[in-house]
């Protein structure tokens, strides 16, 4: 099995923290080969397994949604309508949170159009891989992981692997995509990602209730499952995981760290996010949680 490791960072991100997850998926994964999207200066950071890719060259017809939309403050998660601008759905009054009237990245289609074109890219460049894994610039490898983990994980017969919030107890949120994997040899991968850009060339994102790319891959792997009867691997909370943090407290919690939000200037997750597993309480990394 060959992996494909992609990820992308913002402008400035690089010394604060994507530069130590390349460097530790680099010493930690087995046999691993990196793409880095990059926007603006490309890092000064060579070795042989790193390929870097302009994400504004990635996928044209992702940036030509971006010029489009670029000066429309809903489409960028505002909420100042301008003439000829899109409209948040009216679904949100009866189906819509908390922030359904607030400004929020929720509806940034702009900002999280970046990573689809990673993704789309990536996904359609590299069909020698057997797996495409997304694989968030905040995360940290702190220790080796040997390849029959990634076998485990990424399995032949399933379309994605991702962190899902659904479960029995009522939970039904979208997924945590701090690392999501991609069945290069799936039969429906390349017509799933088409339809997931889809939905940006043709602007029908804008007719769903949010639009992050969390949200919009949700809706694309609910639609394969109902439709197609596709087959996910879901290693978030249909296998059991409880707490807030979900990819730290699955499977992946053994090997990597993911310091979202505000746990970015610790580097690493709080206390209160480690669920003391029988797993995770073997682990020097996780020893003083």
């Amino acid at each position: 099995m060959k992996y494909k490791v992609i990820t992308t960072f913002k402008p400035g991100d690089w010394e604060r923290y994507a530069k130590r997850m390349v460097v530790s998926v680099l010493k930690n994964w087995p046999d691993v080969s990196i793409t880095i999207y990059f926007e603006g200066q490309c890092p000064d950071f060579t070795d042989q397994n790193i390929e870097y890719v302009d994400i504004n060259k990635a996928n044209k017809e992702l940036q030509n949604f971006r010029i489009r939309h670029a000066n429309d403050p809903v489409a960028n998660g505002k909420l100042v309508e301008i003439p000829g601008g899109v409209r948040r759905s009216k679904r949100l009054d009866t189906e819509g949170g908390l922030d359904a009237k607030k400004e929020s990245y929720l509806w940034n289609a702009v900002k999280f159009s970046f990573k689809v074109s990673c993704i789309t890219h990536a996904v359609k460049t590299y069909t020698n891989y057997d797996y495409v894994i997304w694989l968030d610039d905040d995360t940290y490898t702190f220790r080796t992981i040997p390849k029959s983990f990634l076998v485990e994980l990424c399995p032949s017969d399933t379309l994605v692997t991702y962190l899902g919030r659904e479960n029995d107890r009522g939970s039904n949120k979208y997924p945590e995509c701090g690392l999501v994997g991609y069945n290069i040899n799936h039969s429906l991968i390349q017509n799933f990602i088409q339809e997931w850009e889809n939905l940006y060339t043709s602007d029908k994102i804008f007719e769903l209730l949010e639009w992050h790319d969390s949200y919009v891959f949700w809706y694309m792997t609910k639609e394969y499952r109902k439709k197609l009867n596709a087959k996910v691997h879901d290693i978030g909370y249909k296998t059991g995981v409880k707490g807030h943090h979900v990819f730290v407290n699955s499977v992946l919690g053994q090997y990597i760290d993911h310091f979202k939000g505000d746990r970015k200037s610790d580097k690493k997750s709080r206390a209160d996010d480690i669920r003391k597993t029988p797993e995770l309480k073997e682990i020097d990394y996780w020893s003083d949680k």
